[in-house]
């Protein structure tokens, strides 16, 4: 882990600035969700927290500035392949990329998720983010499925 950084779990009362943070996925080659909410998300926030099945975490400056969130859930208990955890959001400020932001943020969610009864775990990314799928193989992870996805807000 970079020495001017630290990584710790999000306490309550930090629900909208870990939620600022999530939005720094927003930027290009992401996107603004055309349903994204605010406000629902730091409630979202709060209720994760309150969960025993799930971490989310901030990465801070040495002047206390946030550079970084991720979140690792507990979800499923696989007949194939036992107990998975996923990392469900993972970002790094925009000029704090490539610096071991990101890679102090993964190990940590990972080693929580191991911790925690994980045998395994899963992370999802956009296909246009090219750049993080590099980042997430030379942290030792195995591209191991596509992703489809249905969302109760989309019309059939």
């Amino acid at each position: 882990m970079p020495r001017d950084i630290q990584v710790r779990r999000i306490q309550p009362g930090a629900e909208a600035e870990f939620v600022t943070g999530l939005e720094w996925l927003f930027a290009p080659p992401g996107g603004r969700p055309a349903d994204w909410d605010r406000d629902r998300a730091v409630e979202r926030t709060a209720q994760v927290l309150a969960k025993d099945d799930a971490a989310l975490f901030e990465a801070r400056s040495r002047q206390d500035e946030l550079v970084g969130v991720a979140s690792v859930y507990l979800d499923i208990m696989s007949v194939r392949f036992g107990r998975r955890a996923s990392i469900e959001d993972l970002a790094v400020h925009p000029g704090r990329r490539s610096r071991g932001v990101g890679a102090a943020l993964l190990a940590t969610a990972r080693s929580w998720a191991y911790e925690h009864g994980a045998d395994y775990v899963f992370l999802e990314s956009g296909n246009a983010r090219t750049e993080a799928h590099r980042f997430y193989l030379r942290e030792g992870a195995i591209q191991a499925a596509a992703s489809f996805r249905w969302s109760r807000s989309a019309s059939d």
